[in-house]
């Protein structure tokens, strides 16, 4: 994936919108059977990315964030 895409933005924002965080363990399941196959590990990395790093993102800055783990992951 070369970037997260409105449509993954919405289905990991509803996740937390019910559970109130970022943390995969407890938001991924919420939306994780609406994902493509070839999305679901890297959106999992994503968020697992995103609760280590204290990140969080929003609709103005979704891509940003995704490009941040990204290069994070990309090199190192």
């Amino acid at each position: 994936m070369k970037k997260l895409g409105e449509r993954n933005y919405q289905l990991i924002s509803s996740g937390v919108s019910a559970t109130g965080t970022f943390n995969p363990d407890e938001c991924f399941f919420y939306f994780e059977e609406s994902l493509y196959c070839g999305e679901v590990d890297e959106i999992d990395a994503f968020l697992k990315w995103m609760h280590k790093n204290g990140k969080v993102f929003g609709s103005g800055n979704y891509e940003e964030v995704f490009a941040e783990f990204k290069d994070a992951t990309h090199n190192g």
